[in-house]
């Protein structure tokens, strides 16, 4: 028989009695983001390098025997973020009314979503919320370390990007008005590429009133088309499919799919309860069908196994590792040892890409700043032959 999630009772918090909460609502499908996303709180942003500090911070002061409450307390004092200085003192406030911290949490559903709720209160009711808070910690870190990682691997192409753009806008905002005057005399004789400049700056000069709307124009197509299921299908396709990026969005994916799934078993969530919050969590059309199936056989008494065999995006040996992991009811340990193996795997390709795109946006930045710096040499050289 499933277990609703939303209906364990938490455990009473050391040193402090828990009045009884209301009934609560199903919040399967309240929480439409991951870990991975963080949402706006009005028009404060609590970033996950936040989160894991006041997470790291909660559990060490549980673990050195400090009550919940003064705990939270200080922590609302103490964080620097906006967001959580925001949120924190009504945390705070609720629970020295008597309610648990996994219903205060619930309260504000886009600094603290499904996954952070649901461990939190999986704790409180087994009476380990430090252990949990710990757990939950160690994978916000991590995640923390891989979008680090891929945020170092994207800087110097963006920096390159930013430098080249500045080279052309300094050529034609500069070099053009200085020589075109002496390119007149040329006419036909110019070289294709300066002709196709010199005709790009005049249509900008002369009709810029019509870019606004064109871009007003292609940014609502492109909002209507964004909101069209196909199109956000088709996109989640993509993202697996592309050379190389695919394969880095494939272990992103599995490593949120592994170790969300790994926490939330560890730390006796239900199955039921613990795969649609994976679902949220990895939300990408791919897997859709993959975890109805995985819904389908958990409540037809089946397990987890069969419905991973049957997945075909899924390699062999993952496949085994689950069906051993179910067998000898070490599942859980299962998951966040595939969750280990992802995110190897997922910080050696953005490694190996970063070395990858260096040196393919250099040849692209010699190539545009090439081009543009040719289209006025050829020229000169031509008025110098004219003059000699």
């Amino acid at each position: 028989m499933a277990i609703d999630l939303a209906r364990i009772e938490p455990a009473e918090p050391r040193g402090r009695a828990e009045a009884p909460e209301p009934a609560r609502r199903d919040t399967a499908s309240a929480f439409p983001r991951g870990l991975l996303h963080r949402p706006l709180l009005s028009s404060r942003r609590v970033g996950l390098d936040d989160l894991v500090l006041m997470t790291r911070q909660l559990a060490l002061l549980l673990q050195s025997g400090n009550g919940l409450v003064p705990s939270v307390g200080a922590l609302a004092q103490q964080m620097r973020s906006p967001g959580l200085r925001a949120v924190l003192p009504q945390v705070h406030a609720h629970l020295e009314e008597g309610r648990s911290l996994s219903h205060c949490l619930e309260a504000h559903p886009r600094v603290f979503d499904q996954l952070f709720v649901s461990i939190v209160r999986a704790g409180e009711a087994s009476g380990e919320l430090r252990e949990s808070l710990s757990r939950l910690a160690d994978i916000l870190e991590t995640r923390r370390r891989l979008r680090a990682s891929i945020r170092e691997a994207m800087t110097y192409p963006l920096v390159l990007t930013v430098i080249m753009f500045g080279v052309v806008v300094f050529m034609v905002t500069y070099l053009v008005p200085r020589f075109g005057h002496l390119f007149e005399a040329l006419g036909d004789a110019l070289p294709w590429s300066t002709r196709l400049i010199f005709a790009a700056i005049g249509f900008v000069r002369s009709r810029w009133w019509i870019l606004p709307p064109i871009a007003l124009v292609a940014g609502l197509g492109a909002r209507a088309l964004w909101r069209r299921e196909a199109t956000r299908r088709a996109w989640d396709w993509l993202r697996v499919s592309l050379p190389l990026i695919g394969r880095l969005h494939t272990e992103a994916y599995m490593f949120q799919l592994f170790s969300a799934f790994g926490l939330l078993l560890g730390s006796r969530v239900p199955h039921l309860g613990a795969i649609e919050i994976v679902r949220q969590t990895v939300r990408n059309a791919r897997y859709a069908g993959f975890f109805a199936s995985l819904q389908q056989h958990v409540e037809a008494g089946r397990g987890v196994a069969q419905a991973f065999r049957e997945a075909e995006f899924l390699p062999e040996t993952v496949k085994l590792m689950v069906a051993t992991g179910e067998m000898s009811g070490a599942l859980d340990t299962v998951m966040m040892q595939l969750s280990q193996h992802y995110r190897e795997e997922l910080e050696r390709d953005i490694r190996r890409l970063s070395t990858l795109v260096e040196p393919v946006m250099l040849v692209i930045m010699g190539l545009v700043v090439g081009f543009i710096a040719t289209a006025f040499i050829l020229p000169l050289f031509r008025l110098s032959r004219l003059v000699h």
